[in-house]
């Protein structure tokens, strides 16, 4: 009997030991980051901590391209050259507040590379809130590239409808991904709610697709404008206009001169316009990305972001440099002494030179919209490729 009874204690204290390990594993909503290469982690969420005000602490800018041809979404994240990772993150449906299954691309954008391990608990709940791009489990896919505020006197980043729910600029690719079922309804979604700020002083814009149709998103003039009829492109620069108003009648009488060339068949361009010659060469070599996924990353191959420092780059990418007082008005001679020193700086490859780093492209993603597969290359490095399934 005795023999029987510290069976019986032993069996329990095992099975208390199993519960207390199940119910440990369980109380993180995060798995721990997995390192699959140098400035690249992954990392899978059954819950995060939604915050719509995010993008408040965020300091940040970035130019970026993005393409959809096909069943293909293409989109490069262009930074600067810094130590900082990202982090492939697959977020788990949650039916009792409507959020659909996604995978994509986030970071912590304060966190250093050498010190995953020391991030807080509370940073990386809430990394989700700082997507770049995603797809979620109804081939929704959406990215966020900046466009120059100071060309809309800054009413972009204030509000686009007043007295709805207020989400930073930064939330939107996680709010659709958590909850559009379509494209179309994406942009309802948004109608919805009263969108605001940018990354630092830049504003921001979308492109937003499914399997049907492609949306360029953007806030203009505190009005929310999506467009389901344009090339499919998206750089750094407004592709919409909010008809009839005041600042729009006025660039339309600008004309479209950009350091010394007249770009044909291009949307109006805004005086700080960025990425106008990645765009025309998107546009130039567009039925690259239909075929592949393969094919969509040698697209945005061609607009890797350090080709802007190469002298030999035909055409110079001039629009990269329109910050301060250089416009696309500007003569190539302009850009002499901003664009050496942007150079200067390429050659010496210095992460740690901040603020004023260089940029590159820090990874290239492709969605298959059918599929709902990430394609993915990091920090430039097109030899070798990541490849992530979200069902």
């Amino acid at each position: 009997m005795h023999h029987k009874s510290q069976y019986q204690s032993r069996v329990i204290a095992a099975l208390l030991l199993v519960l207390m390990m199940t119910v440990s594993a369980q109380a993180s909503p995060f798995t721990a980051p997995k390192k699959l290469a140098d400035y690249l982690y992954y990392m899978e969420y059954t819950d995060y901590n939604v915050d719509l005000t995010t993008g408040e602490q965020v300091k940040t800018g970035f130019a970026c391209s993005a393409v959809r041809n096909g069943n293909f979404y293409g989109r490069n994240l262009d930074l600067d050259y810094s130590d900082v990772p990202e982090f492939v993150i697959k977020v788990s449906a949650k039916e009792s507040e409507g959020r659909y299954a996604s995978i994509g691309m986030a970071a912590v954008l304060t966190l250093k590379s050498n010190e995953v391990d020391k991030v807080s608990e509370a940073d990386l709940l809430a990394m989700p809130n700082i997507t770049f791009d995603g797809i979620n489990e109804n081939g929704v896919a959406i990215n966020c590239n900046v466009a120059p505020a100071i060309d809309l006197d800054f009413a972009t980043l204030l509000s686009t409808n007043y007295g709805k729910p207020r989400i930073h600029a930064v939330s939107v690719v996680r709010y659709v991904l958590d909850h559009a079922k379509s494209a179309a309804h994406g942009v309802e979604l948004l109608k919805n709610m009263d969108i605001y700020g940018g990354y630092g002083t830049w504003g921001l814009h979308w492109m937003l697709s499914d399997e049907k149709e492609t949306y360029i998103i953007e806030c203009i003039d505190g009005e929310l404008v999506a467009r389901n009829d344009t090339d499919n492109i998206m750089t750094n620069f407004y592709v919409n206009y909010a008809p009839n108003t005041p600042y729009a009648k006025h660039i339309a009488k600008t004309g479209q001169k950009v350091a010394g060339k007249v770009y044909e068949g291009f949307p109006i361009l805004t005086p700080h316009a960025c990425g106008v010659e990645r765009y025309a060469i998107l546009k130039e070599h567009y039925a690259e990305g239909k075929e592949s996924a393969d094919g969509m990353a040698h697209l945005m191959e061609r607009v890797k972001y350090t080709q802007a420092y190469e002298a030999d780059t035909t055409p110079f990418w001039y629009t990269e440099y329109t910050e301060g007082n250089l416009t696309i008005s500007n003569t190539p001679m302009d850009f002499k002494a901003v664009m050496q020193y942007s150079f200067d700086t390429y050659k010496l490859h210095d992460r740690n030179i901040q603020p004023n780093n260089f940029w590159q492209t820090w990874h290239t993603s492709v969605y298959d919209l059918v599929n709902k597969t990430l394609r993915l290359n990091i920090q430039e490095d097109y030899s070798k490729h990541y490849d992530f399934k979200l069902n």
